[in-house]
């Protein structure tokens, strides 16, 4: 593997390049431009022709694409006599003098070019340059290929300038192979290598979005619509915040610090907005790059924050993002178009769209791109830039197959519970599954296991009572035993969600769409489950909601309350009948029991008619220790142990009454506490164990 960046390694790979067939017809051109350009005198490097040579046929590079028009420039007789001055002026020997010297020259042709264009003709300007001053430049004048040679032979810096990438580069070849000599043959040679040293060992053709047919002339190398990226994500502040965030990494600098950087930028962002936001910019635009956590600007990034220009995207956006090319061609078939056209032809791109929210966001992109205009309301043109750049589209573009609608069967479920029987599980059955593992008051699992499974589709039990009772622990028991029995498992068949605080609406059971990808529908796990469970309607599937009334149930719960009461459709979303793979609608999965768990406390809310409605509700305050399973156990002497059994007893019929006492999990505590205190204190004595553990763990209610 050669490393440009090692001596030996780039003089051995040139030796290579230059003793195999250079491109002798190419060297040829460029040799007689440059002493055509070193023998014109004044007179003629104002003239019209000279600059169109300089301007339009200039061999040091092709113009390549996007090409800007700059005839009214030419046209200008002052604008000419100028550049003819300036070209002349005699370069100064001292380093620094002639970086200011060119770098001034460079920046005045902007300006002054600028006046007749509302585009930067960077590569024209630089390839004048290259003309003007072959000793100083080479023949790569796309800036984004400047840097990434660059980076190549001397790594990766700070934002430099199309300039000061063109003086380093030749000064380290300079470096490496020697001065080049004075003859116009020899300064074309040398002004060829970094082009060859780039086209050679630095491109990943593979990869890149466009080749070179021939030195300087790229041509796109667009993706199949089926590997392209599924729209562009609208992000506040457009090219703006792009060049922004790729002005605050140019340096380097962490993710975190980038993160900080724009949390401060979108303060009203969430975090999982923020982090899309930086996939947006790495993944999407490409102008960032990460290298273990550290965060810099790309070679794509360094070039557009060099010239404040889209250029260097479009060739990305119109071979790797879905639609893109189709809509600029769209618009230069119909000679202009509305909006909502345009949203209509998007959306026959890619059938998944199926709202005018990712059409949208494409289109906010075209018009930020300087491709489109609008030349009346609702109507949107081509601008210079657009068509130029959708003449490079010489391929006709794809779109996305037709969705095939996929059928959710109709649940077959029946009153006794569907495409299984669930009065094949006899009680006497499962209270003997049950009783392997735990110890279960049978009459509380035949409560739960006909509450839930009277009604032939509202299969919806609610367990409340004290916190630590074993509610949640006899949910997951029941329903993995009911799974197993019929052939499913707890990991395919019973799903266990926490409820949180701040639930609001249903998203948090089926998702939304992801306001910062438009073309991608946000999968909580849960979702998947109940897609799962209509998808396969003969066997049981088990939802836990545990502490369920930490949220309003009727807010995140309603779409199923409504439909387990009605037996319509489940509804999911909105956007037609399909969006990112998610069906808009189902039909209500009958096999498909829920189990809530509810603590009654200051943290949580109280249930509404319209929830134990449609539940079945199951108390659990009634606390039997002689039923709890773990007497005997532990490493307690007998007597010790069934102290603690009086003590905790004692204290269950004081706070009873008031519903103040306590479940299996604080007996738990409580003899776990005395078994590692008798064990490991030297002075342990059970009364101040106990009353410690029991101030510590039961007082405080």
């Amino acid at each position: 593997m050669i490393d440009l960046k090692n001596d030996d390694d780039l003089k051995q790979a040139v030796e290579e390049m230059l003793a195999n067939s250079p491109r002798t017809t190419w060297i040829s051109k460029l040799t007689s431009f440059l002493e055509h350009v070193a023998n014109a005198d004044l007179e003629e490097r104002s003239s019209r022709a000279f600059h169109d040579l300089i301007w339009e046929k200039n061999p040091v590079s092709d113009v390549g694409m996007g090409t800007v028009n700059v005839s009214s420039a030419l046209d200008d007789t002052a604008f000419r006599q100028w550049i003819a001055e300036e070209s002349l002026k005699a370069l100064p020997n001292d380093k620094m003098e002639l970086e200011n010297h060119l770098q001034s020259f460079f920046d005045e042709l902007v300006t002054r070019v600028l006046v007749f264009s509302k585009r930067k003709p960077l590569v024209k300007i630089l390839r004048i340059m290259a003309g003007f001053f072959p000793r100083h430049f080479t023949s790569i004048a796309a800036n984004a290929k400047a840097i990434e040679c660059h980076r190549a032979l001397l790594g990766k810096s700070s934002k430099k300038g199309p300039v000061k990438y063109q003086l380093e580069l030749t000064e380290r070849l300079n470096e490496v192979l020697g001065e080049a000599g004075n003859s116009p043959v020899e300064l074309a040679t040398r002004m060829t290598v970094a082009w060859e040293l780039l086209d050679r060992y630095v491109v990943d053709k593979s990869e890149a979005p466009s080749v070179d047919t021939v030195p300087g002339d790229s041509q796109l190398k667009p993706l199949p619509a089926l590997q392209r990226r599924k729209g562009l994500t609208a992000i506040s502040g457009g090219m703006a915040t792009l060049i922004g965030a790729i002005a605050f990494v140019s340096d380097g600098v962490s993710k975190e610090e980038l993160m900080t950087h724009l949390r401060a930028e979108f303060p009203d962002y969430r975090e999982s907005s923020l982090g899309t936001l930086f996939n947006v910019l790495k993944n999407e635009f490409r102008v960032i790059e990460q290298e273990g956590d550290l965060i810099s600007a790309s070679n794509l990034g360094t070039s557009i924050l060099d010239t404040g220009e889209p250029e260097d995207l479009m060739p990305v956006m119109l071979t790797r993002i879905l639609g893109f090319d189709g809509a600029l061609k769209y618009i230069q078939k119909a000679g202009g178009c509305s909006v909502s056209k345009l949203c209509e032809f998007l959306k026959t791109v890619n059938p998944g769209w199926t709202s005018n929210f990712a059409p949208t966001s494409l289109i906010r992109w075209l018009r930020e791109f300087g491709l489109v205009e609008p030349v009346e309301k609702g109507v949107l043109q081509l601008t210079e830039r657009g068509q130029q750049w959708v003449e490079q589209v010489y391929w006709e573009p794809e779109s996305l197959p037709p969705l095939v609608k996929v059928e959710i069967p109709e649940s077959t479920f029946t009153a006794q519970g569907g495409g299984f029987d669930i009065g094949d599980l006899a009680l006497e059955k499962l209270l003997g599954l049950l009783g392997k593992d735990m110890s279960i008051n049978s009459v509380t699992v035949q409560q739960l296991h006909f509450g839930l499974w009277a009604n032939e589709r509202r299969h919806f039990a609610i367990m409340a009572g004290l916190s630590g009772s074993g509610k949640t622990l006899l949910a997951r028991r029941y329903a993995q035993v009911v799974s197993e029995y019929f052939d499913g498992s707890m990991e395919e068949n019973v799903f266990v969600q926490a409820v949180q605080p701040g639930w609001y609406d249903p998203t948090p059971i089926f998702g939304y769409i992801n306001p910062l990808a438009s073309a991608a529908y946000v999968r909580p796990a849960l979702l998947d489950f109940v897609l799962d469970a209509a998808a396969r309607p003969d066997e049981p599937f088990f939802i836990i909601l545990d502490e369920m009334n930490l949220s309003h149930p009727e807010h995140y719960f309603a779409p199923v309350l409504s439909a387990m009461e009605t037996g319509e459709s489940l509804r999911l979303h909105n956007e037609g009948d399909s969006f990112d793979g998610v069906p808009c609608k189902i039909p209500y999965p009958n096999n498909l029991a829920f189990i809530g768990t509810v603590n009654m406390d200051e943290t949580t809310h109280g249930l509404s008619d319209k929830v134990l409605d449609r539940a079945f509700t199951i108390e659990f305050w009634d606390i039997q220790l002689d039923s709890y399973p773990g007497w005997g156990q532990r490493s307690l002497p007998a007597e010790s142990e069934q102290s603690v059994k009086q003590c905790l007893e004692g204290l269950i019929d004081a706070l009873s009454p008031v519903r103040m006492h306590f479940g299996w999990r604080t007996v738990d505590e409580v003899l776990d506490y005395v078994d590692i205190a008798s064990e490991a204190s030297p002075k342990f004595v059970l009364s101040n164990t106990l009353d410690q553990v029991v101030y510590s763990k039961v007082l405080p209610k």
